[in-house]
């Protein structure tokens, strides 16, 4: 998904500080000889990188580092790039695995360059496509193969070359392996304790796309009940319809803070808006009533068959940035014109369907669900809970989704959690999994509370586990203490957080609990200090 491939210590075994003093160098890695694969190093002098298609980030301090790029073909229609990051100096001995949003398309450079600079190898891939947006799957038309790629081979072979590379370069393997993601990187990160439990020793999914065909088919529903005659509502409608859910949901927490905590608990009503006579102006009609229910409610079947988890209220203002609630993502500026539209017609079209003339209104889950999960839900769906042969070589796996998300409803992660928890055991999957749930956190990032508390690359330096997702897994998997908690935080400047976090200010700060634990004010304190907080059992 689009809007969020950037990255935002604790006294972990130390790994020491290594410096390139053997091994093949830069230039001369182009001779290694890797199955299917072809790739030449060049030595970057240290400096400020800026990331081409991030202008509006922050130019990042480098170290001299080895920049490899590869290419993959693992089948004749293949093409898989990857380019691997390697510092010259005080590598901590630990490769970082970097995602890709939404259809992918470009390899994750800015996750690369905060990998480098502090102090991991860094790898990321294209998936084995170039595409210009997020939601682009015209590369899929008539391309099978590259369609595997996308859907979990190329993030395997990049691993496995990335893994060869980091050997040849410093003369020894790395000692551990992380990977982050989040969205389609969340699918991703599942994807790989699911097929390939040996490629990370820790793993990092964020709102996983993890029922990627039934996600598609959730946003195929909505964009069609938007289509309906009279149904459309614009996005200036989602501050009155987020206003009403407040009203209604803020205090079922325990404290009015802006924030709908507990959106599981929040039974509202649109029906409350619908305009009363003579009123037109910030309201709703009734067939724009039955759709916003819709939405909230999630596709089912003629029979009642749920489809897909609906979407939480108290996600629909996009904040601090227009468009990343459902102003954006949900509504769009007119009807087929959202993010969700988009990615549906882009599936459809070029995926499921193969009629680039498709339109959502002809979505009908009786017909449709079925035949697509058949078809594709084996390639790119991540969604088996057996993950035993994770969990048996010491894998730890970390979910976060925002509980403000309008892109990916957080129930489909719940829904996830408690599914390996009902195949494995809960005891069991006590072990290696831990979720952490964002009141106010919208996709992946953003939104109206806190919600910057790494998670989706490497761990800021120095590492603090507190404050810091990245480094709990690693704490975690190294010391084995488990997370139960996380200190995030809403940046004063949201362009410095990105890069450096613990620069950029702090506007409010949240305590965010390992589930089923959840936040409760201690009744004295700011209610927009974690101080004020306390994990308790209550859901």
């Amino acid at each position: 998904m689009p809007l969020r491939t950037l990255v935002f210590g604790f006294a972990a075994i130390s790994f020491g500080v290594f410096a390139h003093a053997s091994g093949t160098s830069c230039e001369q890695l182009k001779g290694l000889a890797l199955s299917n694969t072809a790739i030449e190093g060049s030595v970057v002098p240290a400096g400020d990188f800026k990331n081409p298609a991030a202008a509006w980030m922050p130019a990042i301090a480098l170290p001299a580092h080895c920049r490899v790029r590869g290419t993959i073909k693992p089948t004749a229609d293949s093409d898989i790039k990857f380019e691997v990051w390697l510092p010259l100096q005080q590598w901590n001995g630990k490769l970082q695995g970097s995602d890709n949003g939404g259809f992918a398309g470009s390899i994750n450079l800015s996750a690369l360059a905060l990998s480098v600079k502090r102090g991991y190898a860094g790898v990321s891939t294209d998936t084995g496509h170039v595409a210009s947006v997020a939601e682009d799957a015209s590369w899929a038309k008539g391309h099978p193969e590259k369609l595997v790629d996308f859907a979990h081979r190329a993030i395997h072979l990049m691993t496995v070359n990335a893994k060869a590379i980091v050997n040849a370069f410093y003369g020894e393997e790395p000692k551990r392996s992380y990977f982050a993601g989040c969205s389609n990187g969340g699918r991703q990160a599942l994807m790989t304790a699911q097929r390939y439990p040996d490629d990370y020793d820790g793993i990092i999914a964020g709102a996983p796309a993890h029922d990627w065909t039934r996600l598609m088919m959730s946003f195929a529903s909505n964009a069609k009940a938007l289509s309906a005659p009279d149904a459309f509502i614009p996005g200036t409608m989602a501050p009155v319809i987020q206003a009403a859910v407040n009203e209604q949901c803020d205090a079922i927490d325990g404290v009015k803070d802006g924030l709908v905590a507990a959106p599981q608990s929040c039974a509202f009503n649109p029906e409350k808006l619908v305009c009363s006579a003579g009123k037109t102006e910030g309201c709703l009609k009734p067939a724009q009533v039955e759709a916003l229910q819709a939405i909230y409610r999630g596709p089912h079947t003629t029979k009642g068959v749920r489809l897909y988890p609906g979407f939480p209220a108290g996600a629909e203002v996009g904040a601090p940035l227009p468009g990343m609630g459902w102003d954006g993502w949900i509504f769009g500026k007119e009807p087929g014109d959202s993010m969700q539209a988009r990615f549906a017609l882009n599936f459809m079209r070029y995926i499921a369907m193969g009629d680039e003339g498709w339109q959502v209104t002809a979505f009908d889950p009786d017909r449709d669900a079925a035949s697509i999960d058949a078809r594709f839900a084996p390639l790119m769906n991540a969604t088996d809970p057996n993950l035993s042969r994770f969990a048996a070589r010491g894998g730890k796996l970390i979910l976060f989704h925002g509980m403000a998300d309008a892109a990916i409803p957080v129930g489909s992660s719940m829904d996830y959690f408690e599914a390996v928890g009902r195949k494995m055991g809960g005891p069991e999957r006590e072990k290696f999994v831990r979720m952490f749930l964002v009141p106010g956190m919208q996709h992946c990032l953003l939104g109206p509370g806190p919600s910057v508390m790494g998670g989706t690359g490497a761990a800021v330096q120095p590492p603090d586990p507190s404050t810091d997702l990245s480094a709990a897994l690693e704490t975690w998997v190294e010391q084995g203490k488990p997370p139960e908690s996380v200190r995030a935080i809403k940046p004063k400047q949201l362009a410095v957080a990105f890069n450096e976090p613990r620069s950029a200010g702090v506007e409010r700060s949240g305590l965010i609990c390992a589930y089923p634990k959840r936040a409760k004010w201690n009744g004295a304190g700011a209610a927009t200090d974690a101080a004020s907080y306390t994990c308790v059992a209550e859901k």
